[in-house]
């Protein structure tokens, strides 16, 4: 079985398949390399940079203003 290194270095554009270094990729998109909750070294997907969609939960005439956790009711 042959062991694949993570890319965790990044992307390479500028070399072939064939001569790109360990721990580089040629096509890689929306990866980090570091686990951000527990500080360790495996792929993980990004986080998005905007809004999903511009409709507000709710509606405008009951806006949530304010999430809280319940965990019983008596």
């Amino acid at each position: 079985m042959q062991k694949l290194a993570l890319p965790i270095k990044g992307v390479s554009k500028g070399l072939t398949v064939a001569v790109t270094p360990q721990e580089y990729t040629t096509n890689i998109n929306n990866v980090r390399p570091r686990d951000v909750l527990e500080q360790r070294i495996r792929l993980g997907q990004r986080p998005g940079l905007a809004k999903w969609s511009t409709d507000q939960v709710g509606g405008s005439s009951q806006p949530i203003v304010a999430i809280i956790s319940v965990s019983s009711i008596s």
